[in-house]
């Protein structure tokens, strides 16, 4: 079974080798982008169980919230993607607006960093993502696209599979959500956070 996706939102070179080897370590597939365009990219074509993201995405513009941008534009996704926000520009202000405005679960500041404590929360947040980290990377686009309203035929060529792999697929998120329809699977995803 494929690890579980976790995307990293980091624009400085030493804290995306800290934290893409932390979440490795934890056992995680990190997916590493340094930017809002690239992040919406990957938000929209792979699925993940946790983004961790920091505020600022430009080392020499220290007023750039691109961060903010990516916590929005995971706001809007269909299925709920827990945030946890990691920065070195933190402010009171910054940290109402991104736990209480903008949903993320947790606030680290850089220069109080606690490695074992973000290792805690990483995996507090995944177990807390249930049934959706059953799902292998492909079930889980599956899954997000049906979420979407796509038909069989829609979804297949959106992934570029054939409709009976699409339909294998299906089956296989029926049978690991207990579920016998993709609006009870979709339902089950969202009931429980994911």
């Amino acid at each position: 079974m494929t690890k579980p996706f976790i995307l990293i939102v980091e624009d400085d070179p030493v804290w995306q080798e800290l934290l893409t080897e932390i979440v490795a370590d934890a056992g995680f597939n990190p997916v590493l982008v340094d930017s809002f365009r690239a992040a919406d990219e990957a938000l929209q074509t792979r699925a993940f169980v946790l983004a961790v993201v920091d505020i600022s995405l430009s080392l020499p513009d220290h007023d750039d919230r691109g961060g903010v941008q990516v916590l929005k534009a995971i706001r809007r996704l269909p299925a709920k993607l827990p945030a946890v926000v990691v920065t070195g520009y933190a402010t009171v202000e910054l940290a109402v607006e991104t736990l209480a405005e903008l949903n993320a679960r947790h606030f680290f500041r850089k220069e109080e960093f606690d490695r074992r404590k973000f290792i805690e929360v990483v995996q507090k947040e995944i177990a807390a993502t249930g049934p959706i980290t059953l799902l292998s990377e492909r079930e889980r686009e599956v899954l997000q696209l049906m979420s979407q309203g796509l038909t069989n035929k829609q979804i297949a060529e959106a992934l570029m599979v054939s409709v009976n792999t699409v339909k294998k697929h299906s089956q296989n998120i029926f049978t690991k959500l207990n579920v016998e329809s993709r609006a009870a699977a979709v339902a089950r995803i969202m009931a429980t956070g994911d």
